[in-house]
């Protein structure tokens, strides 16, 4: 049998595609899984390409391996840089695209190129994750086309799973123990099932009633696609986590419009001013570009307004980079690389002062977290996490791990993470 070894880099959908080529190939029954790359014959490894850095980290990699091992290249880059990748590395074995993942186990056998259009394919039977979470993608690409984003390019058109493949594949997790899901997709705000009607609402109050699985989130939303609805519905189920992550990217308007956001950060601001009149105790995070082409003073410092007006839980914060082929790499990158850092850090900075705020008020509360597993810190603690995605350490037994208790917050550990007594 040959020995294969999976490095994934990117978001939690490519985690997730991993997971999928690791049930595919146990299933064909002639590979096994190593933990390293040493006694690997193959290495498949699965890329990213929402940035240049995500791109250069993975270029980085390929080339310590291709002229050593058999180099599969998957997902986004490959969709991306397509045949680039044999002209950079003759000797890599085989190239993937987004599309072409439910095929690896022939792919894996031949190499070679295969990207565009296929049929997509999602097969509950090759689940093995026996994790206490876990995601699934419930649907896949994105209509939106912001002027800086290559996922409409490399992931496609906007395609949603029919809500019973999503169903039977929660109902298997469930039997293999999992307690909590991450819901996936690049919008997952605009999921609809035509044959079935059903709208992503409605597909999360089908969900809930799966037994076994006792918390449920999902990422990433559009801020133009959030409805009250969905609010309502997240408010009325206790099952769902009540934490939104919504990306506003900037706060001004004329750097929205230019990045085709079709949003203004007033409605933002009255989005994120409903979730919280609807359910009292949330958390909102959200992700910001800085240094985007045309973006002066002003246009930052509006951004800066909106974050102190928000007063998100956290920020994920990035500095702009050209993607090739996108709208934006149009307009002249006119920023100085030394005043995207500057306005990177200075966002990080105030976010990591309203952070502190919200997390200091978080002491002495009552809440229900679900035990992930021992802490890598301590031998006798666990690691939990509330429904709102802050993590609680507590003193508790490896019988616990998967259950959830009803801890009080005693003190903060960390900037981000607090220890906790169950009560």
């Amino acid at each position: 049998m040959e020995k294969v070894f999976i490095r994934t880099f990117g978001c939690q959908m490519n985690e997730y595609d991993s997971e999928r080529i690791s049930g595919i190939l146990v299933k064909d029954g002639n590979y096994t899984f190593v933990n390293s790359e040493s006694p690997a014959d193959i290495i498949i490894v699965n890329t990213c390409s929402v940035r240049q850095h995500a791109e250069d980290r993975a270029l980085s990699y390929i080339g310590r391996y291709v002229n050593k091992k058999k180099v599969i290249v998957v997902g986004c880059m490959a969709e991306n840089l397509k045949s680039q990748l044999f002209i950079k590395y003759p000797k890599l074995f085989g190239i993937v695209g987004t599309y072409n993942i439910p095929y690896i186990d022939k792919i894996i056998k031949k190499g070679g190129l295969y990207v565009g259009k296929n049929k997509d394919i999602y097969r509950p039977d090759i689940i093995i994750n026996k994790n206490i979470t876990s995601y699934i993608t419930i649907m896949q690409g994105c209509n939106n086309f912001c002027s800086y984003c290559v996922v409409p390019y490399v992931r496609g058109p906007e395609r949603s799973r029919p809500v019973t493949e999503i169903e039977d594949e929660m109902k298997k997790l469930a039997e293999n123990g999992c307690k909590e899901v991450t819901l996936l997709g690049q919008n997952v705000n605009s999921y609809y099932d035509k044959d079935n009607k059903i709208n992503f609402p409605k597909l999360l109050k089908k969900l809930v009633k799966i037994d076994g699985i006792e918390r449920i989130r999902f990422m990433t939303s559009h801020p133009k696609d959030l409805s009250e609805e969905l609010i309502e519905t997240i408010a009325s189920e206790k099952k769902l986590c009540k934490h939104f992550h919504l990306p506003v990217q900037s706060g001004s308007d004329h750097i929205l419009e230019l990045m085709n956001r079709n949003y203004t950060s007033s409605l933002y601001i009255e989005k994120t001013s409903k979730i919280r009149e609807i359910i009292k105790d949330v958390a909102i995070t959200t992700d910001i570009l800085v240094g985007f082409p045309c973006e002066n003073e002003k246009d930052f410092n509006d951004t800066v307004k909106l974050v102190e007006k928000v007063r998100f839980d956290d920020a994920f914060v990035f500095k702009y980079s050209e993607r090739k082929g996108t709208e934006a790499a149009k307009l002249r990158d006119d920023v100085k690389e030394e005043e995207k850092l500057r306005r990177l850090n200075y966002i990080l900075e105030i976010q990591a002062k309203i952070s502190e705020d919200i997390n200091n008020n978080e002491v002495g509360k009552i809440v229900d977290v679900l035990c992930l597993g021992k802490s890598l810190r301590s031998s006798d603690e666990l690691k939990t996490t509330t429904d709102k995605n802050k993590k609680v350490y507590i003193k508790a037994g490896e019988d616990k791990i998967g259950k959830i208790l009803k801890v009080k917050i005693k003190e903060k550990r960390t900037k981000d993470a607090f220890f906790g007594e169950i009560i």
